[in-house]
């Protein structure tokens, strides 16, 4: 993503801000996307397909990959019916690169969790409280310790989950 030196910088720039409506939601997950070295994160009820299935999303994680071999990106999603329907290109990566993204489906226990967020590092958040609730988002490019509590939550659904068979690929 050009142009970073004009906008916040993962691990630098300080401040919560609010994201209102798709446009900026989209724009600052694939900024954080693009600027992310070691691990991302997502935790969804549905993986919104106009924030996740965007070129520059899935260009941004496809580069992170590409320049990092040890990065990961984990994904949650209580519903992953659509995804294998649908297709999408964080599937695709996760049939591609299963050594750096893996999607499981998430435990039954979780499966009403309402929010949604994506974890940049050790550092960068975007939250939405209602998953389906696009004009309602906080962000910050640098908050460690909201990102490392939104974390022990991600990682304690994440040991308690497990992959979806449907979204690995077919081998003939």
């Amino acid at each position: 993503m050009g142009n970073e030196n004009f906008g916040p910088v993962l691990g630098e720039t300080h401040g919560a801000r609010h994201a209102d409506g798709l446009g900026a939601l989209r724009k600052h997950s694939c900024r954080m996307a693009a600027q992310c070295r070691r691990r991302l994160m997502i935790y969804s009820f549905r993986l919104n397909p106009g924030i996740y299935n965007q070129p520059c999303f899935v260009e941004a994680v496809r580069q992170l990959i590409i320049r990092h071999a040890r990065t990961r990106i984990l994904i949650l999603v209580a519903e992953t019916d659509e995804l294998g329907r649908r297709g999408s290109g964080l599937v695709q990566l996760a049939q591609e690169r299963a050594s750096s993204v893996e999607i499981r489906r998430r435990a039954e226990e979780f499966r009403n969790q309402q929010r949604s967020f994506l974890l940049a590092d050790d550092c960068g958040y975007i939250l939405r409280n209602l998953w389906s609730d696009l004009s309602n988002a906080r962000l910050d490019y640098n908050a460690p310790y909201v990102v490392r509590s939104l974390m022990d939550d991600f990682l304690l659904e994440w040991e308690q989950s497990e992959a979806d068979p449907s979204l690995r690929r077919l081998s003939i």
